[in-house]
């Protein structure tokens, strides 16, 4: 009874997941694809021995293509165990990749790997062709058909397929152990959230004149507003924009969100403020749904939680002496900045259709994002001065393809970091190196004159 009540609850726990979430936690799990994979291979089992039990196809082919029934036993035998053994050094591969990645990069990349398809339709067509073999053997008999054709042909392609698919996993364990391949699938990860929660949910709410909300959002910040609080602690996981957008137009209410996605909260924190012309009672638990809590951080809507783990590839890298690695990173991350900085209207206040204000987001501008990425980077290189040539040469390179309103963060952003190098200028070269680099930055940014006042 223990067992069924658990099971329900794990199945409980899968019906009540948004659709999104629903879809992320079946592409990180290495179970949903095999188990697909076997449900197929126990349809061509009904398929090949339907051929060769009903149709009789072992004794309808030509003697070369007819197997008796004990070299098909053997035959079927032995590729069990041989299948059985490719699919147990699999599994090996996949732990040794495991702990490659946990200690010389960043736990928080498995996933990555687990979700990558190749892994997965590998272990699904291992698992597959074992379990064809393994109940092949089982419904093996004599009785029903002495030669066989179907079983044995299904079995030979299974297991041929099985052999090639080791050989491609073990090229695919090894592109995926090379840093160059696993910052671009993170970079590429990124992009797609920041797709999916800037461009597509949150955009198009968005106006490109901000100045008459910000005068109306500070007199209205200074009238007490409602709270709602949480029902429950752990990380906000996702937020329903579009719904709640939906909903705060149908009460005729603004809301400012005080968290955001990636935030901790506790079961008591006020999550949300709200405003109302009218003294009604605002259904809280409505705009409870539209908040999905967790005990863990998932990429689902999470941009920063994804830009957080190549930071951390850069920073174990810097930490292992490892500058090619950490100069990848910084490169890929350099483009993620970009990219927000070209396609993310990044105002916090979302309005509807009638253009009245009905969201308040928390306010991250782009300097927020460069702290967030490569400031974490500048912190823990400390005195290295190449690591920071590094970050020079990616906002250079930012600058020269940022959005216009982003040039004061970059050029203030660059200044400090050359700043925090000073001390360490071993060879004039350095010096050097870093004055071209930001009078680059500076170029690009349009703060020429800051750059010659700032002196030698």
């Amino acid at each position: 009874m223990a067992r069924f009540r658990l099971l329900d609850k794990y199945l409980r726990r899968y019906t009540q997941l948004s659709e999104r979430e629903l879809s992320h936690q079946l592409q990180t799990n290495l179970w949903f694809t095999p188990v697909l994979y076997i449900v197929f291979s126990f349809v061509l089992l009904a398929l090949s021995y339907t051929a060769d039990y009903k149709f009789q196809m072992g004794e309808r082919m030509w003697d070369i293509f007819s197997v008796d029934y004990d070299l098909t036993q053997a035959l079927v035998s032995t590729l069990t165990a041989a299948i059985l053994t490719l699919t147990t050094f699999t599994f090996n591969l996949i732990l040794v990749v495991f702990t490659t990645f946990s200690g010389q990069f960043s736990p928080r990349i498995l996933k990555n790997f687990i979700a990558s398809k190749a892994t997965q339709r590998i272990l699904g067509i291992f698992t597959g062709s074992f379990f064809y073999m393994l109940f092949s053997f089982l419904v093996l008999n004599k009785r029903f058909a002495d030669h066989f054709f179907t079983v044995p042909l299904v079995a030979v392609l299974l297991a041929s397929l099985s052999m090639g698919t080791f050989i491609f996993f073990i090229n695919h364990a090894v592109a995926w152990l090379q840093v160059n391949k696993m910052t671009y699938e993170m970079k590429k990860e990124s992009m797609s959230i920041v797709k999916g929660s800037l461009q597509n949910e949150i955009d198009p709410y968005k106006v490109k004149d901000t100045a008459p909300l910000k005068e109306y959002v500070e007199r209205l910040t200074k009238r007490e507003g409602k709270q709602i609080s949480s029902n429950r602690s752990g990380y906000i996981q996702l937020i329903d924009f579009v719904e709640i957008m939906e909903e705060a137009k149908k009460d005729d209410i603004i809301i400012k969100l005080e968290y955001t996605v990636g935030d901790y909260v506790f079961s008591s924190t006020p999550i949300l403020t709200y405003w109302s012309n009218e003294e009604t009672e605002l259904d809280e638990p409505k705009y409870l749904a539209l908040f999905s809590f967790g005990k863990r951080q998932t990429e689902v809507q999470d941009m920063e939680f994804s830009i957080n783990k190549l930071v951390e590839v850069a920073i174990r890298s810097v930490g292992n002496y490892d500058p090619k690695t950490a100069s990848n990173a910084i490169n890929q991350l350099g483009e993620l900045l970009s990219y927000i900085s070209c396609v993310g209207n990044l105002n916090p206040y979302l309005v509807d259709v009638d253009g009245h204000l009905r969201v308040i987001l928390q306010e991250k501008d782009f300097s927020y994002y460069l702290y967030n990425g490569l400031g974490y980077i500048r912190h823990y290189s400390e005195d290295n001065v190449i690591v920071g040539i590094e970050i020079l040469s990616v906002l250079d390179l930012i600058a020269k393809s940022a959005n216009p309103r982003d040039y004061d963060a970059i050029w203030e952003f660059a200044v400090y970091t050359t700043k925090g190098y000073e001390k360490d200028f071993l060879f004039g070269l350095d010096c050097e190196k870093f004055n071209n680099l930001l009078y680059e930055i500076a170029k690009s940014t349009g703060h020429e004159k800051d750059f010659q006042h700032m002196g030698p």
